[in-house]
């Protein structure tokens, strides 16, 4: 009688090769091209939104009739192409709905934004709040840098704690009155020199 018994075959142990540097780069690219390339596509293809202007003409004539104080906003810009682009002109009085939905205000605030020429933002900021808190806020927590004379007036000169952001402060008995840009202070001092109440 014939034994058909089959014996279990024995597969050959498979022998790992060693690791090389190649598989390493190997493993690398899979991951970091992917990354790449969704970065070069958020980064290059993003739309590019037009800076909205705005006419502050009907905003500076209800601070002035409303406000407390005298209103400074920028006269004799050059406003439009090649010039300055006024982009924020807003006026909030005393027990109005504050900025940003924050409730109502307890301040009188007016403020006017704009890009220059070179696209650097500056804003003129006027509030009847503690002058602390004003300077404090638009210097995010600045120091002291100096003065500037401008227009025979002196202002104090600060500066924000990684020295990007630079403020000049006028300092009058009932508001303050600031001038805020991330560019140097000549560029501040040229736009508070032409800051008027007319």
């Amino acid at each position: 009688m014939a034994d058909h018994t089959v014996s279990p075959q024995v597969s050959p142990r498979k022998i790992k090769k060693p690791k090389t540097i190649r598989d390493m780069f190997l493993s690398l690219a899979v991951i970091i091209v992917p990354l790449l390339l969704l970065t070069w596509l958020y980064t290059n293809n993003l739309p590019d939104y037009p800076v909205q202007a705005v006419d502050p003409a009907p905003v500076v004539a209800q601070a002035r009739e409303e406000a407390p104080f005298p209103i400074y906003a920028p006269a004799g810009l050059p406003i439009g192409e090649g010039g300055w682009t006024v982009t924020q002109a807003s006026w909030v009085p005393r027990g109005g709905q504050a900025r940003a939905g924050a409730g109502v205000s307890g301040t009188d605030e007016w403020l006017w934004g704009g890009l220059d020429q070179s696209k650097i933002y500056y804003a003129v900021n006027q509030s009847d709040d503690e002058p602390r808190t004003v300077i404090q806020r638009v210097s995010r927590d600045g120091s002291p840098d100096g003065s500037s004379a401008v227009a025979g007036q002196q202002w104090e000169r600060w500066r924000s704690p990684d020295g990007r952001t630079r403020v000049l402060v006028l300092r009058e008995d009932t508001y303050t009155l600031t001038v805020t840009a991330d560019a140097p202070y000549e560029g501040l001092e040229a736009l508070a020199s032409t800051l008027s109440t007319d």
